[in-house]
This record gives structure tokens, C-alpha cells and sequence, in this order.
């Protein structure tokens, strides 16, 4: 049997291992003597530095590093070699590395010291971290701008845990609640929230903390001297990326509402405002005829008072005609006294009213005070209304105001030009809303002023302000109904005013 060499285990084939394991290792590596020459440079270090073996072996390692270390270099191993201490080797640290073309990088370095029966020296294992260097700077570039969005952001932010402690509050957060950093940070966001807004709250954020997901919904705070906050929550859960169960913190952004609130109050005190001065302008318009209408019956309660005077001076007069004529005298003074009583309603200033009202009544109420303008002008008023309408929450007076001024829009239409002489008003029940319909004969609505119907200070009057329809708009708008406008079979224009009927009508 032939003699068995056992190759592996001689010098060479130690060697053969040796330098294939550091060929193929992914970090550079490099070895060097006591004194700082470099006597082994792996395939990585070739790539990482740009040198071959035979540019770098048997000269000083301080060439791989910049000034000031490459300087300083030789001084650094012989105080570890006088002193044993450790300031990289065997500890490790980031340092700045020079490729052969100059170019500087950050390099994670270890070194370690070897003694061996060939001799001793140091290892270094060298890992460039150029992209982790710049993956660092670009987190701390992304946190400091997301730090001064939050610190500097015009909403209030506040950064909670998921017991609901205040972690972290920004500015403007601060100037919400009247209260400093210190003031807010560590209490429970739940003491800041309104008494009767606490429990939903609460509720809230114990289901965020549990099922995750965001939530919108608009609650009361209260600020440091016991002022009430309105602001509209918005709040969204951090969770842990290794663990999708465990929530870090919760992140709420409170967006003030006073000043819409506010906005909002001075814009409907101003469209209150702007809704009498229309009717007064539209009352205005029509006073003439109006004075007309209660001259009527006045003159007509003067002269059967002094005839029932003569005929009782004269002892000419029955009980049953004196009846007849003091009858006759309640009903002329009603019929004035229905007029001033439909001008005291739409002169009267006041502030918004919703109440059970019936279109059809509404209707009947304010013709009279057209009705004086249109026998004048020679037409004809037709009511067709819905003696059973279900009743609308609505602004009586205001609903009134809308149907005085498409009564007076439709005479001054027909006025102008009037195919017949007919004004129509129907009212009717469709689906869940009342409709109420003016229609007129005048020469209906050109194309070109089709699109512009409603709006501030448009007309086609000579002498008109083109504030009354946009007024009606308003009106019906705040009344969440809809006034819309057709040509009718008769060549005229129909206004349709729609309300939605009380739901709550019959209920207790």
C-alpha cells in the first residue's frame, strides 16, 4: 500500500487556505508590521482602494489614510507599542480613508494584533460605510426638517403614548391651550378636553390605540383660564416596524375652528343684516301702491262713519242697517289692518327663526301687498295652491321676502313686454320637498344673462341694484332648499322654490 501525504496539513497548503480566505472575504483586509508596512492586501482592499498588491506591499499603511492621520500615524503604534493602550486597536472606530486617486471615505475600521512563530504585527478589517454614512445624514436631514415642521407648524401637533400622556407639543399648541411646554408635557390629553366632550374623546383614542387607523372629529378643549376651544381632531397611531401590536405613540393635530366659528356667526349676522335691507328696499318700491291699498278701505271706513252719523242724527236708521254699515266698517279696517300687519312682519328686524309654516299660507299672506301693483299694471293674479301641503321648517318672514320679489320680478318682466296678462302661483307637494312655482308671460331670460341670474349686483334693469335674487339665493340656501328658473310654455319665466318638508312634523 502506497505511503498517504497528507498535503493539507503542510506549510503551503496552510498558506493556500490562508490567502483564499482572505480573497474571498467581502471587507477589506490588510496586514501589516510592528513598524506600519503593509504585508498582506486582500482582493477587497484592491477594490476598495484602487491599488494593486504590488503598489502597496512593503510601504507604509499610512498612504490609505489622509492628513492629519497619515501625519500622525507612525507616532499612534508606537504609543500602543510603549504604552498598551488602546485607542483603535482592538477597540474600532469611523475614520477617513484616501483611495489612490485621492478621493476621501468613510471607512468602519477594526484592528487587532497578532503574534505568531513567523512574527507578530496588526490586522485591520476595514468596511467602507459611505452609503450608510449617507443613509445617517438623510434620516437626520428627514428628522430635522419633520422637527421644525412640527415645531414651527401654523396647526397644533401633540405627540401622546399610548396612555394618552403628552410626549411632546409644538408651538403652536402652546399658544392654543395659553400654557407652556412644561406646563402640557406628561398630563393626560383627556384633562384637557372639555367636560362634556371626555368620554367621546377618550373613546376615541382607547379605540385607535386598539384597532390603529386614523380618526377625524371635531371636539371641545378648554384652554388655561377654563375658555372653550373648538377644534377639529384629527389623530393617527405610530406602531412599532417590528411589531405591528404595539403602538409607540399617537400623533393628534388640532385644527382651531374659532375663527371659522366666528367667520361663520359675522357672515350670517351680514346676510341677516343684508335680508332686511332687501325687503325694505323691496317694500320701498312698492309703497306707492301700498298706500294706495290702505287709502282704499280708510276712505271707505270715513265715509260709512259719517253716513251712520247722519242717518242717526236724522233718527232715520234701523237697528238692522246700522248693523249692516258698522259691518261693513270691521271689514274695511280688517282688510287695512291685514296690510299694516304683513308690512310690520317684513319690516321687523330680528334674528333667524325656524317654525312649522305652510307655503300656501305664506302665499296668501303677502299677495296682498302685490296686489295693489298688478290691478294697476291690468294684470291678473291666479293662485292654483295645495290646501293640504306638509309643513317646511322654515323662516316665515324670510320665505315671504323670497315670494314678494319674484312677485314684483314677474310684474316688471311683463311690464316690459307680456305675451298675456296673467301672473300664476302654484304650490305643491313632490317627493320630500314643497314646491312653489311663480310664473309669469314677460318676455322670459336671454341666453347670455341665463348664467349670471342670482349673482351680486347683476341686472337687467335699468334701474335695479341686481341684489334682490341674489338675496333669495341666500335665503334659500341657508334654508337648504333651491330656487331655480325655466321658460315656461307661455314664453316667460317660472321660479321654482323648493324646501325640504319638516321631517319632524307629527312627532312628539
Amino acid at each position: 500500500m502506497a505511503a498517504r501525504t497528507d498535503a493539507p496539513h503542510t506549510p503551503s497548503a496552510a498558506q493556500d487556505r490562508f490567502d483564499a480566505l482572505l480573497d474571498a472575504a467581502v471587507d477589506a483586509i490588510v496586514l501589516i508590521t510592528p513598524e506600519g508596512r503593509i504585508t498582506r492586501f486582500n482582493s477587497a482592499a484592491e477594490r476598495l482602494f484602487g491599488y494593486t498588491p504590488d503598489e502597496v506591499l512593503g510601504r507604509n499603511v499610512s498612504m490609505l489614510m489622509p492628513d492629519p492621520d497619515r501625519s500622525a500615524h507612525d507616532e499612534y503604534i508606537g504609543r500602543f507599542r510603549r504604552t498598551r493602550e488602546a485607542r483603535i486597536i482592538g477597540i474600532g472606530r469611523e475614520v477617513t480613508a484616501q483611495r489612490k486617486d485621492g478621493s476621501t471615505f468613510p471607512i468602519e475600521l477594526s484592528v487587532g494584533e497578532f503574534v505568531s512563530q513567523q512574527g507578530s504585527g496588526f490586522v485591520g478589517i476595514l468596511r467602507d460605510i459611505t452609503v450608510r454614512k449617507r443613509q445617517e445624514a438623510r434620516l437626520r436631514r428627514q428628522a430635522q426638517e419633520l422637527r421644525l415642521i412640527f415645531a414651527n407648524a401654523p396647526m397644533a401637533f401633540v405627540v401622546t403614548d399610548a396612555a394618552g400622556a403628552l410626549l411632546e407639543v409644538n408651538d403652536s399648541c402652546c399658544a392654543l391651550f395659553g400654557m407652556t411646554d412644561k406646563a402640557l408635557l406628561r398630563r393626560p390629553i383627556a384633562e384637557l378636553m372639555h367636560d362634556d366632550d371626555r368620554i367621546d374623546g377618550e373613546r376615541i383614542l382607547t379605540s385607535l390605540v386598539r384597532d390603529g387607523g386614523s380618526a377625524r372629529r371635531p371636539l371641545r378643549f378648554v384652554d388655561a383660564e377654563g375658555g372653550t376651544i373648538h377644534v377639529h381632531m384629527h389623530a393617527a397611531v405610530g406602531r412599532d416596524s417590528d411589531s405591528e401590536d404595539t403602538p409607540l405613540m399617537v400623533i393628534v393635530a388640532l385644527m382651531d375652528r374659532g375663527p371659522l366659528l366666528r367667520a361663520t356667526r359675522e357672515a350670517e349676522e351680514l346676510r341677516t343684516r343684508l335680508t332686511h335691507v332687501g325687503r325694505l328696499g323691496t317694500l320701498g318700491e312698492m309703497v306707492s301702491g301700498i298706500a294706495h291699498e290702505l287709502g282704499q278701505p280708510l276712505s271707505a271706513i270715513v265715509s260709512y262713519a259719517h253716513a251712520s252719523r247722519r242717518m242717526v242724527a236724522a233718527d232715520s236708521v234701523s237697528s238692522d242697517e246700522l248693523q249692516d254699515i258698522l259691518s261693513r266698517i270691521a271689514d274695511q279696517g280688517e282688510r287695512a289692518g291685514q296690510v299694516i300687519r304683513g308690512l310690520r312682519a317684513l319690516l321687523r328686524k330680528r334674528g333667524e327663526v325656524r317654525e312649522h309654516v305652510d307655503c300656501s299660507a305664506l302665499v296668501r299672506e303677502v299677495v296682498p301687498l302685490c296686489e295693489p301693483e298688478i290691478r294697476q299694471a291690468g294684470f291678473e293674479l291666479v293662485l292654483d295652491l295645495d290646501a293640504d301641503l306638509p309643513a317646511v321648517q322654515a323662516d316665515g318672514i324670510q320665505i315671504q321676502q323670497v315670494l314678494l320679489n319674484l312677485l314684483r320680478n314677474a310684474i316688471d318682466a311683463m311690464l316690459e313686454r307680456s305675451r298675456d296678462d296673467r301672473i300664476e302661483i302654484i304650490t305643491r307637494h313632490r317627493a320630500d320637498t314643497v314646491e312653489v312655482a311663480v310664473a309669469d308671460s314677460g318676455p322670459g331670460i336671454a341666453d347670455d344673462a341665463a348664467g349670471h341670474v342670482g349673482e351680486p349686483f347683476y341686472t337687467t334693469k335699468q334701474e335695479g341694484l341686481g341684489l334682490g335674487l341674489s338675496i333669495c339665493h341666500s335665503i334659500v340656501a341657508a334654508h337648504q332648499g333651491a330656487l331655480r328658473f325655466e321658460i315656461n310654455a307661455r314664453g316667460g319665466t317660472t321660479f321654482r322654490l323648493t324646501l325640504p318638508t319638516d321631517s319632524s312634523e307629527g312627532t312628539p
